[in-house]
């Protein structure tokens, strides 16, 4: 749930940034290029937060 909501915040920054850069040169490639890779980063970003969530499932193997 924290990686869902981890990468759902990257993804509105980037869509953010990419409506602030709309607004300044009056074209839509912005927004849709930083879609595009806050789509990616947000991905990104959930499976880095769920993994240090989730941990290792602790069995390391051990030298006899």
């Amino acid at each position: 749930m924290i990686g869902i909501l981890a990468g759902a915040v990257v993804l509105a920054g980037f869509i953010g940034l990419g409506l602030l850069l709309d607004s300044r040169v009056a074209s839509e490639v912005p927004v849709v290029v930083l879609t595009l890779a806050g789509a990616y980063a947000a991905w990104l970003v959930g499976v880095i937060v769920f993994g240090a969530i989730r941990g290792g499932n602790g069995s390391q193997a051990r030298e006899p």
